[in-house]
């Protein structure tokens, strides 16, 4: 999708954009290769080739950055297709961790590959480490959450690009919590875990705070399942957002599948 692209060009917009590939400039490429045939005013058609040409250089040196500052936020689902490879899916658990303070107790982080816990008091100063090798982070509600609690919590500062699931599958017409939109996409949770909340979340690392090192693996799994989960939505959500996409701009004619 970010090769078909032209919203990051400075003063081009969602209307121009559309009629860009009405007039059968699909990707970057084919304006740099007719740019006389975009129909858009000197100015821009100017200022849109020297973007392109950065664009596809930023590309080529996988720089999501680039992208990501010149994308409206709203669009950066865009940046999902070609910057998989650096993406993260996280999500985190709080409670009671030490002189009466609420604080982060589970960081999990999951590529798309392997899934890793962090825990409160055994390897959550690692996580920082392990979050550098990442560029794009997805999360269910992170950008309000998440994300800050552990900028302020940790002392991490947070520079990856980032998709917030709650607002992109909003915007799809998907409304409400993460277990709910799972259910409607039926994705369904093991037996140990269907039906906890992020307050049984809680309640279990209490348990574990007095003794109870199942209640630990427990919280570790729902934990898992939240982060794991989001690698099915995310794809499925790019799907769709893509294909919605294409439908309303070029309703009759053809379109690509990429």
């Amino acid at each position: 999708m970010l090769r078909h692209t032209f919203l990051h060009i400075p003063g081009l917009g969602e209307r121009r954009e559309r009629a860009l590939w009405r007039r059968g400039i699909w990707t970057w490429d084919d304006l740099l290769a007719d740019p006389g045939s975009s129909g858009l005013p000197p100015s821009l058609l100017d200022q849109a080739q020297v973007v392109l040409r950065l664009s596809r250089e930023a590309l080529q040196r996988g720089d999501v950055y680039f992208f990501a500052h010149h994308l409206p936020v709203r669009e950066h689902w865009r940046l999902f297709g070609e910057f998989q490879g650096v993406t993260a899916y996280l999500d985190i658990e709080t409670g009671m961790v030490a002189h009466g303070r609420q604080g982060i107790t589970v960081i999990g982080l999951y590529d798309g590959r392997e899934f890793q816990s962090f825990i409160y008091g055994q390897n959550l100063d690692a996580v920082e480490r392990h979050l550098r090798r990442f560029d794009l982070l997805v999360t269910f509600n992170g950008k309000s959450f998440d994300l800050p609690l552990i900028e302020r919590d940790l002392g991490i500062p947070i520079h990856q690009s980032q998709i917030d699931l709650r607002v992109f599958l909003q915007r799809l017409g998907y409304r409400g919590g993460l277990k709910r939109i799972e259910r409607e996409w039926g994705i369904v949770r093991d037996d140990e875990v269907v039906g906890l909340t992020g307050y049984d979340a809680v309640l279990l690392w209490e348990r574990y705070r007095r003794g109870d090192v199942p209640a630990l693996e427990r919280l570790l799994a729902y934990n898992r399942a939240d982060v794991v989960n989001l690698e099915p939505l995310m794809r499925r959500g790019y799907a769709l957002a893509r294909e919605r996409l294409w439908q309303a701009a070029l309703p009759i004619m053809g379109h690509p599948r990429s």
